[in-house]
Parts: C-alpha cells; sequence; structure tokens
C-alpha cells in the first residue's frame, strides 16, 4: 500500500482517544466529538486494514456508552410512538468520555445506532446480548421517526439513507439472532414511498438525489451493485453531483459553499471497484492523493467546484477552515485502496 494509505491508518490512530472513542476532526471547533455513524464506519475501515484492536476498542467505548444510556432507551420504548419525535431519539454525538454534549447543536439523529450493529457484525465483534437486543428493540420503536439526517438537516422528514442504516443494522442483527425483524419492513417502506422515476430519493420531503444514496449498495450491501434501483441512482449522482472526480452532498448543499466531499468520492470509487471499474476507481484514488496537506491531513471537503461560492467565506468567518483531518474521509480512503487492490 501507498504511503497515503499507512498515513490515514497512524492519523485515525493518533486521534482515537484513550477511551476507544474517535474523535470526528481534532483540529476543528465543531468536530471534537465521537459521532456513532462516523466512527462505526472508522472502525470497519481499521478492521479491514488489520487493525482490529483499534475498532474493538471504539466497540467497547460503544457498549459502554449504550449502557450508560439504557434508561433513556426504556423511557422511549414505553412512550407511546405516536408521541416520538427526534427530540426523544439518543444523541447521535458524544463527549469522548461516553457523556452527552447538551448545546444546541442537531443531535436528534437515529442512523449510527443502526451503523454500530452493521459496522460490529462486519468487523466480527460480539455486542452483548443485552446490548444488541435493546439496540434492537431501540431501533424497531424509532425507525420510522423522522429525524436529522447525516448531515445534521432536515428534522421534519424520514431520510432515505437513514433508514438504510437502520436496515442495515437490524439485518445484521437478524442474522446474528437468528430471529425476525422489522428490516424487510423498512427495505418495503423506502420501495414504496423513497423512490421515483426508478430510482432513490433523498427524503420524504426532497424528490431529489444525495451522495449518501450510494451506501445502500455500498458499503451496506443491502442492494445488489446490479439492481435497477442502484444503477439509475448512481447514474443521477454522477450527472447531478459528480463535479471532475469530486462528489457534492446535493444540490442545495450550501455547507462551506458546497465543496467535493472526499468521503463520498472515496465511497464512488470503492463503489467502481467492486463493480469492475477499477480504473474508474483508481481515477479517484489519484485524485484524492493530491488531496492530502503537508501534514499528510484528508479534509471533509476540497473548496472546488463550489456550487455556492458564496456562502464559503461566512462559513470560514464562522468556524474557521473545513475540518481537517477528517478521521471518517481518511477511512474511506482506506476502504478505497482495500477495494481497488480487492477486486
Amino acid at each position: 500500500m501507498n504511503n497515503f494509505f499507512l498515513n490515514s491508518l497512524e492519523i485515525i490512530k493518533k486521534y482515537q482517544d484513550i477511551s476507544g472513542a474517535y474523535v470526528a476532526s481534532p483540529n476543528f471547533s465543531q468536530y471534537g466529538f465521537c459521532w456513532f455513524r462516523d466512527s462505526s464506519f472508522i472502525a470497519r475501515a481499521m478492521y479491514r486494514a488489520g487493525e482490529s484492536i483499534s475498532a474493538n476498542k471504539f466497540f467497547d467505548w460503544a457498549v459502554k456508552v449504550i449502557r450508560s444510556n439504557r434508561q433513556e432507551i426504556e423511557k422511549v420504548l414505553q412512550k407511546d410512538h405516536s408521541e416520538l419525535t427526534h427530540e426523544d431519539l439518543l444523541p447521535t454525538r458524544y463527549k469522548v468520555d461516553g457523556s452527552a454534549n447538551n448545546d444546541d447543536w442537531p443531535n436528534g439523529q437515529s442512523d449510527g445506532y443502526g451503523t454500530f450493529l452493521w459496522a460490529a457484525h462486519e468487523c466480527g465483534y460480539d455486542i452483548p446480548t443485552d446490548v444488541s437486543e435493546i439496540v434492537e428493540k431501540y431501533i424497531e420503536k424509532i425507525w420510522d421517526i423522522p429525524c436529522y439526517d447525516a448531515w445534521e438537516e432536515g428534522p421534519e422528514y424520514l431520510h432515505t439513507s437513514t433508514l438504510f442504516s437502520l436496515a442495515a443494522g437490524l439485518k445484521a442483527q437478524s442474522i446474528v439472532s437468528s430471529r425476525k425483524n422489522s428490516y424487510e419492513r423498512i427495505l418495503q417502506k423506502i420501495q414504496e414511498q423513497h423512490t421515483k422515476n426508478g430510482r432513490f430519493v433523498k427524503s420524504t420531503g426532497n424528490g431529489c438525489v444525495d451522495s449518501s444514496l450510494l451506501w445502500c449498495s455500498y458499503p451496506y450491501a443491502l442492494y445488489n451493485s446490479e439492481n435497477e434501483l442502484v444503477l439509475k441512482t448512481v447514474d443521477e449522482i454522477e450527472r447531478k453531483l459528480k463535479k471532475g472526480y469530486g462528489l457534492k452532498r446535493y444540490l442545495k448543499d450550501t455547507y462551506f459553499g458546497a465543496g467535493s466531499w472526499t468521503l463520498l468520492s472515496a465511497n464512488l470509487g470503492s463503489y467502481y471497484a467492486i463493480t469492475g471499474k477499477k480504473e474508474k476507481a483508481m481515477e479517484i484514488k489519484r485524485w484524492l492523493d493530491t488531496k492530502f496537506d503537508s501534514n499528510g491531513f484528508l479534509a471533509e471537503q476540497i473548496a472546488e467546484n463550489l456550487l455556492a461560492p458564496d456562502m464559503y467565506e461566512p462559513w470560514v468567518k464562522k468556524w474557521g477552515s473545513i475540518a481537517s483531518p477528517l478521521l471518517w474521509a481518511h477511512a474511506e480512503y482506506i476502504n478505497l485502496c482495500l477495494d481497488i487492490q480487492n477486486n
């Protein structure tokens, strides 16, 4: 593997807290927390790269956090479903000591808990039964509750990529427990209400495409990469959101001007690799190779081909430079290298 691959492993290990939590970005004012979603993806990449000790440290941390939230989960389970809102959901991010951070940042998301179950299964991590079962019950209770999406937006909608994560988590749990659960019901809901013109849509309130929709095939593998819905979704992503070799999140994005997201670009590269389009995967990898800075850091997004150029400076003024390094981006680069090598 190249130096960027090895460098990415070292950066993730360096910024994994002694507790096991992965800090999203150590140098960015808003990202000094551990997101269940980001970190579960990171743990999977580390496991695939032979760093199972790092991955297991995160899963151990996550188990402790869930156990510490058991009382809150029980409250959700006992509450009438019709009364639940995103404000009832478990936090999506935590301080590295496992405590919640009570501020005004959007925190009512559910995707991280599905991704946790899925990633643990992918990594061969044996989640204690008391934890896996209560997370399964929690997801079964809240999967159709509108909440913030992976980008911390749209709390009034059901988001397709969030449903993918929950279905993936429940599917993994059903394999482990040999019990039937709601994952097929979620997939049916997606099929009936989250598709348009033969492709997946961003959410119940938005019929456009979002690059996170790639996750249905890579990495969650809920749908075969040759599934017609997947093919048409990827085609729409390529036509609408791929600028050069970089992917945008969605067309109306304004965050830091809506540059090219490194982790999403790597996801597309991995999709290419597993579908036999190795040269297209290599093109994205070579593009990413040019985006590591002098410190070996890979940023959350690259400020090029901006969709909303007038919004770049206001975000820099508000929060400083774009988050770098972003550990999730380094993780998806690792995955891309492995997927190119293995296919």
